[in-house]
């Protein structure tokens, strides 16, 4: 009788402490991340800003329903992460909903708001029993402050040479940036604000429209006309520069200049020359105009060269060609086009890490230079390893190139840099240089000649159309960045390109260190299984029996030699 007590005392023992831990571990976020990596530890930049979230934000996770076993991992890992932004600010919470919740017309209901939010459904295929059934999951989760709200998708993309497990892998790793980086713009107690250029031939409005739309979410966007001020605010979060082609003048060049010497970022997108795919279909043997931007000497002070070239690529996009006629109608194909590379983004970056391949169309190479600042280049994006460069003036631009077997020991110049980031301190190109007229510049604004720059950044692009949106009048419909209109397809890599770009310009905690993690799947040496697929079996099958057989063994071992004494 005494044993049966003693043993129910030591089981509600066991039960006490089980409840014990269960009730600490819903307040407490308790675990240990044993990856190589720490992909699962949060960086200090991530924490410093959840620690300065002093408003209520409700983060609402809309993936959830009947998941297959990948979109669960992802679901988890998510789950996961905002219990570790809980821990560290009470301010922030998160529920889970499903969309299709509720009556038809309910569900209904939502999905059309979530639409015109722009959070479009993923379909993917359940096994149920003995049949795949299709089901619809929105892979997003939509962050709350206030009346304010942004969407954030949590699936990347599937990405050339990726399957679904890859493309999700980088999705979780991608996922505290994507919720730190949007919670940053909500609880930002400035709009950031982000300028175009224009006056100098630059891309409309009409253009850029669709780049506005996504940046106006969270960021104002203007334009300024560089003839008609004296001075650039130093409001003026980022300046973009997006294809002059008419030459700027000096004047404006000088208060671009000066912008930059007192800490202001600009991102230079540059065309080289004007180039005309209706004028190519035509002459036969098409000769590019060179743009005269009159830029060249003042970003060789900034340490750049662009040049004189265009890159041609054996990974690029495609352009359609009549091949024939059939009862008198052209027969048309798609036909790889060497002037529009799929430009790498840079791998080491965290810019540019984890996206996909940028579309461009006739990009110039750059050329970093040795300057005396305290500089550091960095390039964003290269051509593939299959590339080379036309230099002009001997650059012949010809559609009959698509009909030529193209030869790969002809493409021996890889990973040229067609997008770099330039940090640091900038001399300016108008020292010893201020003129009169620029000096009464100055006057007019009360300010003073500033000869160095403070600790600031550049981002110089050698194609404006990867941030250009097509635009059709006659509908007013302006298309996402990236489209390509013969494909019908979405490079997604334009959008994150830009996007990354601005965000690091403007990121006051460093978020975009969360970006530099990897995942690391480790795969299975085929050899060593097919060489010996037997004892890797038995060992898998069998060692965890054994195990637990032994434990067995000597836990009633020690229990009857402890009874016995």
């Amino acid at each position: 009788m005494k044993m049966n007590f003693q043993n129910i005392i030591q089981v509600l023992v066991v039960l006490a402490i089980l409840l014990v831990i269960n009730l600490l571990s819903g307040k407490f976020n308790i675990y240990a991340d044993l990856t190589e990596d720490k992909i699962f530890t949060l960086e200090e930049s991530t924490e410093q800003l959840l620690e300065d979230v002093d408003e209520k934000v409700l983060i609402e996770v809309l993936l959830s329903g009947d998941l297959d076993a990948q979109f669960v991992m992802l679901q988890n890992r998510v789950l996961e992460l905002l219990k570790q932004f809980k821990s560290i600010n009470s301010n922030i919470d998160f529920i889970i909903s499903n969309p299709s919740d509720g009556t038809v017309k309910e569900a209904n209901s939502v999905k059309e708001n979530l639409r015109k939010d722009g959070i479009i459904p993923r379909t993917i295929f359940i096994q149920e029993k003995d049949q795949r059934v299709e089901k619809l999951i929105y892979p997003y989760a939509i962050i709350n402050l206030g009346n304010r709200r942004i969407p954030v998708n949590l699936l990347e993309g599937i990405q050339r040479g990726e399957d679904e497990t890859m493309a999700i892998n980088r999705s979780v790793v991608l996922l505290e940036y994507k919720f730190a980086s949007n919670i940053q713009k909500l609880i930002s107690k400035r709009v950031p604000n982000i300028v175009f250029t224009k006056g100098n031939g630059e891309l409309i409005e009409e253009q850029t429209a669709m780049l506005e739309t996504m940046l106006s979410k969270t960021m104002a966007t203007n334009r300024i006309n560089l003839d008609s001020t004296f001075q650039i605010s130093q409001n003026v979060d980022v300046l973009i520069v997006a294809r002059p082609t008419q030459e700027i003048s000096l004047r404006n060049r000088f208060i671009i200049d000066q912008y930059i010497m007192n800490g202001g970022k600009v991102i230079w997108f540059i065309d080289q020359f004007y180039i005309d795919l209706d004028s190519i279909s035509v002459n036969k043997n098409y000769l590019p105009k060179p743009i005269n931007h009159g830029l060249d000497d003042l970003f060789f002070k900034y340490g750049v060269r662009l040049n004189k070239n265009v890159v041609l690529d054996l990974e690029n996009t495609k352009l359609p060609q009549v091949y024939g006629y059939s009862g008198g109608k052209p027969q048309q194909q798609l036909f790889s086009w060497v002037y529009h590379p799929l430009l790498v983004p840079n791998p080491e970056n965290p810019i540019v890490k984890n996206i996909d391949r940028v579309a461009s169309t006739f990009p110039s190479t750059i050329e970093l230079l040795d300057t005396r600042g305290n500089l550091m280049s960095t390039p964003l994006l290269t051509s593939s390893r299959y590339s080379r460069y036309q230099v002009y003036p001997s650059i012949n631009i010809s559609f009959e190139i698509m009909r030529i077997e193209q030869k790969i020991e002809a493409y021996n110049k890889s990973y040229l840099p067609t997008a770099v980031i330039v940090e640091g301190e900038f001399e300016s190109f108008f020292k010893n240089r201020v003129s009169s007229a620029m000096s009464e510049t100055l006057k007019n604004i009360d300010a003073s000649f500033v000869e160095k720059s403070k600790p600031t950044s550049q981002i110089f692009v050698t194609d404006s159309d990867i941030i250009k949106n097509l635009y059709d009048a006659k509908s007013n419909r302006i298309s996402p960045l990236g489209f390509n209109k013969w494909e019908g397809y979405v490079y997604e890599g334009n959008q994150d390109f830009i996007i990354n770009a601005i965000d690091y310009l403007i990121d006051d905690y460093g978020l975009v260190d969360s970006r530099s993690k990897n995942l690391k799947v480790r795969l299975l040496d085929n050899v060593e299984i097919r060489e010996n697929k037997l004892k890797w079996q038995l060992i898998n099958i069998i060692l965890p029996l054994m195990i637990v057989v032994l434990g067995g063994l000597a836990f009633n071992y020690i229990r009857k030699k402890k009874f016995a004494a």
